[in-house]
């Protein structure tokens, strides 16, 4: 938690030159909560949201500009904001000026409770860059952007995103979606597909925690000729396994080989793009590491290499006489780049999809596009990590960089990155079949307690087939996913991978608590067959 709340002195000087600007609207917007005419996060309990209510009124009547200068000699004090501003710091400057009793009895012996307020309070500050999607104008940055790393934290406590970006249309867009692909029957030439998302398997998720961690879902996903997931974490035995989260860093994960066992061998998957933004969470040698494990369990992979002969060498499966290219990108490393020495440049994939200014540079898409061409590709598959994370549809700028990457000659894409579901579409193409376009699958194997849309995934299943002379997609289908992560009397957890719609039938089975209950029928109603609408019409069958 407190990893997202270094460099306060940039937050907090943003804070305060936008009150010195926008006070009255912030003052209306502060009114508008305290007296219930704003809505507030569905995922917040009754009780906070009481208190919100009352420190808002506490708030216009104080205004926050006044309360932000007596709270300037702690604000001042390094020693204080290195070890955390308490309750208690506050009496001693403003004794008189207080929230009422029960804020203070509520939040005073429970930080975590106080830095939910807060957070809550400064997403109503600034209403809209919280509460809806902004366009990206320049160079996509959270790693050094304190104030980016607030807005991750909100998203994913309180409000994953359901709207997309103001005047961009795109609820509607999607919802008009219908992905009419090929069903085929018959002899015809096949070769069978499956993709779900983010292998992230640190925090709960060890070998002891996941005993049947991909039961029951293996007949859908484990049984394609081509089964993929994107590998969003190291595999490096000389380093600490888990989540590694160091002050004003973002966290930096690695996997176990015990895990990745699991991945291979129980979970059957084959194919593992291993470009993400995690991907140089362990430096050069995480990578050398990870991708002799990959050798060594004979998989395929793509995203990173070790030489420029490996990156060049683009990988093309051939199944029952159909050739898929499966290429690999992520939009970012965190703000590790700097640790890419200047002669390695191929260690990894990078397409920055999410940047305006300066555009991404697909180059390195058409290079491995023409080298699949030359190995007799008959169908390309682009593995694409993008986007913004909590976020439920993708940004107009990655649905333009979606064109781009299929202008290159990709003929499907299979992306995420955003912790969340993110719908699909069809993009048209001249003389072709329509491309498929996934831009998120959500989660999958993965830890977000906290992020109640991120519960929600789903996996996807096609053949690329071989009528008469023309190659095509065919049999689209999809099942959506509930992860579910259930804590045991002895505080270990059954973290399983479950069909959501038996999840939906018996809760209780999947040992639920009352909270995730009450969240199935947003998760089914307004993300399933809302948001997820072209994904949800198709089925399984």
């Amino acid at each position: 938690m407190d990893a997202y709340l270094d460099n306060i002195h940039d937050i907090l000087k943003k804070l305060k030159d936008y009150l010195e600007e926008n006070e009255d609207e912030v003052l209306a917007t502060l009114q508008s909560a305290a007296h219930g005419d704003l809505d507030m996060p569905e995922t917040i309990t009754p009780k906070e949201k009481e208190l919100f209510r009352a420190l808002c009124g506490w708030m216009v009547a104080k205004r926050p500009t006044q309360i932000l200068a007596m709270l300037q000699p702690l604000l001042a004090d390094p020693n204080l904001l290195s070890r955390g501003i308490t309750l208690n710091d506050i009496e001693s400057v403003m004794p008189k000026e207080l929230p009422p009793k029960d804020i203070i009895d509520t939040i005073k012996t429970n930080r975590r409770d106080l830095i939910r307020q807060a957070l809550l309070l400064i997403s109503y500050i600034f209403y809209d860059e919280f509460h809806y999607p902004q366009p990206e104008t320049g160079v996509y940055d959270i790693s050094e952007n304190s104030f980016q790393k607030l807005k991750w934290l909100y998203r994913y406590w309180f409000n994953q995103l359901e709207a997309a970006e103001t005047g961009s249309g795109l609820e509607d867009f999607f919802a008009s979606q219908f992905l009419n692909l090929r069903s085929t029957e018959g002899p015809y030439a096949s070769a069978s597909v499956s993709c779900a998302g983010d292998l992230l398997a640190v925090d709960a998720l060890t070998p002891n925690n996941t005993q049947r961690l991909f039961d029951d879902i293996n007949s859908f996903y484990s049984t394609a000729d081509i089964v993929s997931a994107n590998l969003e974490a190291t595999i490096d035995k000389n380093n600490t396994v888990g989540r590694i989260q160091s002050p004003g860093q973002p966290a930096r994960m690695n996997t176990s080989e015990a895990m990745f066992q699991k991945f291979r061998n129980e979970a059957k998957i084959n194919y593992f793009s291993t470009a993400t933004n995690h991907a140089m969470d362990g430096g050069v040698e995480g990578i050398k590491e990870t991708l002799k494990v990959l050798e060594d369990s004979e998989a395929y992979y793509s995203g990173t290499a070790t030489s420029q002969a490996d990156q060049d060498d683009v990988v093309v499966v051939n199944k029952n006489g159909i050739k898929i290219a499966l290429l690999a990108y992520t939009f970012d490393l965190n703000g590790y780049e700097k640790d890419i020495p200047a002669d390695m440049p191929y260690l990894v994939n990078v397409v920055r999809f999410n940047d305006a200014d300066p555009a991404p540079d697909y180059s390195l898409i058409e290079k491995q596009v023409v080298a699949a061409k030359a190995k007799g590709a008959d169908w390309i598959i682009a593995y694409c990590h993008w986007g913004w994370e909590f976020e439920m549809y993708p940004h107009e700028n990655i649905r333009k960089a979606a064109h781009k990457v299929i202008d290159c000659g990709v003929d499907t894409i299979l992306g995420n990155h955003a912790h969340v579901s993110q719908p699909a579409e069809l993009i048209p193409r001249e003389g072709k079949q329509d491309a498929l376009v996934v831009y998120a699958f959500g989660d999958f194997v993965s830890y977000h307690p906290e992020s109640r849309n991120s519960k929600l995934a789903y996996i996807v299943k096609f053949d690329i087939v071989q009528v008469y002379d023309a190659i095509e997609l065919a049999n689209l289908k999809a099942l959506p996913i509930y992860i579910a992560n259930a804590k045991r009397d002895d505080d270990s957890y059954d973290c399983r991978i479950v069909k959501f719609h038996d999840v939906l039938k018996t809760p209780d089975e999947y040992g639920l608590t009352e909270l995730e209950k009450s969240q199935l029928p947003h998760l089914e109603e307004k993300v399933w067959h809302a948001v997820l609408s072209p994904l949800s019409r198709l089925g399984t069958r």
